[in-house]
């Protein structure tokens, strides 16, 4: 018997190194009418909405309750407590009554908040909430907010305990889950993938792989992220109007830079759909129908639906011309349930449909093609090579100094292609799409 003890307590001690308590509170001990251990500085509960219950407690003699009947939420906050950067804590609590609680975290600035709970019961129950330390500090204070509580419980709470946790990686995939709301919503993941795209405050999309599910938005200014990053980071998964994206983004990494982001997926604007929230598309052959307005959005349509691009990322003074027809490349967002596609950069919009034409001297048609392209140059042409979006030399072929060439596409991947084009002592390289 006496080896079995000590095997369990040798168990129990692993366990709290593993989990290591930070804090802890049955709200046992009260003082000049407030808690030990509560009421930081960052508490915006009034004195008497902060209550004594001495009955009824889940864990020993007292529970407190906590009374905020208004719309707007007020926080009730631990005395200050030392956090490790990067470092995510778990947020276990007990409680019971009417009205909406969640937890949030204050280091050296203040953290996203975690989506509320709807307590409507008299019967005692615990939750789990799960915070980042964004930054070290030996000033942080774990919150408790609340709103809309109602007579005559209005929130009751008892045995809080924060302890260091694990946060285990999820792809981008699995938090889009293939579901309109993610099934990680309101939980804390590990996650990362190649920056794709950086919007003018510092606002980003990830993605890891080409195509459906594959990208999602980081709704955080903390990082300066470029295009090419390999990132990993700790943030929360949020819904906002069905539109997955990450917040609270901590223990950001880059681990390399100058990726090549994955492969567009190409689209028709009809076929846009939730799975093509973050994800890098083209839609090709799209004539422009509304001009920039005072935002730089203008509306582009293919045939089979509208959509709209704006400048979030390339904002610059390009001006698309009215009726004229183009191939867009750019990540698609959502979110204000409206599809935008949001270009790169220059190179991003490729206009006309039929051909390209340089100083009426040399043309290349169709564009988009989809059984062969040709060439028209008013210099003999040496080769042309042929390369994917990530740099792949996909096909490449001898011209013998041929002014008019062409070359089969029926067996290439649908996508966009750089062409290029060697003469001489030149050369030249043009975007181009295969339908």
């Amino acid at each position: 018997m006496k080896k079995f003890y000590t095997i369990l307590i040798g168990l129990l001690l692993i366990s709290t190194f593993l989990n290591a308590q930070v804090f802890q509170s049955n709200f046992e001990s009260w003082t000049t009418g407030n808690p030990d251990g509560w009421v930081g500085l960052k508490t915006s509960l009034e004195d008497d909405s902060i209550m004594q219950i001495t009955s009824g407690a889940v864990f020993g003699s007292n529970a407190c309750q906590l009374v905020n009947t208004e719309s707007s939420h007020k926080r009730f906050t631990t005395q200050q407590l030392t956090v490790t950067a990067a470092t995510s804590y778990e947020i276990k609590f007990w409680v019971k009554g009417k009205g909406n609680i969640r937890t949030s975290l204050f280091d050296v600035d203040w953290n996203g908040y975690n989506s509320y709970i709807n307590v409507n019961t008299t019967s005692w129950t615990e939750y789990s909430q799960t915070v980042t330390a964004s930054a070290a500090s030996d000033t942080a204070e774990f919150i408790i907010s609340v709103q809309y509580t109602e007579a005559t419980d209005h929130i009751q709470l008892d045995s809080v305990v924060i302890s260091e946790t694990t946060v285990s990686f999820v792809s981008i995939h699995d938090i889009q889950g293939e579901m309109v709301v993610s099934p990680y919503n309101g939980q804390v993941v590990n996650t990362g993938g190649i920056v794709t795209g950086v919007l003018f405050n510092n606002r980003f999309f990830i993605q890891s792989g080409s195509g459906g599910w594959n990208g999602v938005y980081v709704y955080d200014d903390s990082y300066t992220p470029e295009e090419g990053d390999s990132v990993t980071f700790t943030a929360l998964v949020d819904e906002f109007n069905t539109y997955t994206e990450l917040t609270n983004v901590a223990g950001y990494v880059r681990h390399s830079q100058s990726n090549p982001t994955p492969l567009p997926v190409s689209v028709t604007i009809g076929t846009i759909s939730e799975k093509h929230e973050g994800v890098l598309v083209t839609i090709v052959n799209a004539e422009c129908t509304v001009l920039p307005d005072s935002y730089g959005v203008w509306e582009i349509n293919d045939g089979s639906a509208a959509c709209k691009v704006d400048d979030d990322i390339y904002n610059n003074t390009f001006t698309p011309t009215l009726n004229d027809h183009y191939t867009i490349t750019g990540i698609e967002h959502n979110p204000y349930n409206e599809w935008v596609i949001l270009p790169r950069d220059a190179s991003d919009i490729i206009a006309g449909v039929n051909e390209i034409i340089s100083k009426d001297t040399f043309r290349i048609f169709p564009v988009p093609a989809n059984e062969k392209i040709s060439i028209i140059s008013g210099s003999p042409i040496i080769s042309i090579e042929l390369f994917n979006v990530i740099g792949e030399l996909v096909y490449n072929k001898t011209c013998f100094s041929k002014k008019k060439i062409s070359f089969d596409v029926t067996d290439f991947e649908t996508g966009v292609y750089m062409l290029k084009v060697n003469y001489n002592k030149t050369s030249s390289v043009y975007k181009v799409v295969v339908e």
